[in-house]
């Protein structure tokens, strides 16, 4: 198998965006309002001095192009509602990174979106466990109650794992 790589941000619209590039690149991101928060606390003393713009495009214009994948992971630092809002039909199966309590909302949205384009199960890993930690799945409507709990808070960071049901 080939994997071809696509040197394209993804977003809500296709456009030009601009990327805060941290000296530790695993914390770059589209999102000005993510970079912010973390420099006040998470990432204090972290340096988000330059920016790129990338060229942006959306998930439905990818799966348009390349077919819908089995599974997407969504690890983009504060932005992962913005890469949702371009995709408009269900996926397979996906995941997003979450940090709480500062991006619950980015969170709390993103799985209303997810259940908006049909029925969803949830599960969630906490930090690098890479283990699920619910016994059972929870329906979209259970999740976004979940993930706003202070047990949840209290996992700091993970992914959180979707599947259209």
């Amino acid at each position: 198998d080939t994997i071809e790589l696509i040197k394209l941000g993804l977003g809500e619209k296709e456009s030009t965006a601009t990327m805060y590039v941290s000296g530790s690149t695993l914390i770059s991101s589209f999102s000005k309002n993510h970079v912010d928060m973390m420099q006040e606390d998470r990432f204090k003393g972290a340096d988000w001095g330059d920016t790129l713009e990338i060229e942006m495009t959306t998930m439905d214009v990818l799966i348009e192009k390349y077919g819908t994948p089995s599974f997407c992971k969504i690890d983009v630092e504060g932005y992962e509602y913005d890469v949702l809002k371009g995709l408009s039909k269900p996926l397979k199966a996906l995941s997003l990174e979450y940090i709480v309590p500062e991006n619950t909302q980015v969170l709390v949205d993103c799985l209303k979106h997810l259940a908006s384009l049909g029925k969803i199960e949830c599960n969630f890993s906490y930090g690098e466990s890479m283990k699920y930690n619910l016994p059972k799945w929870k329906t979209g409507k259970e999740m976004v109650d979940f993930v706003q709990t202070q047990e949840f808070t209290d996992t700091s960071y993970g992914d959180v794992y979707i599947k259209f049901v």
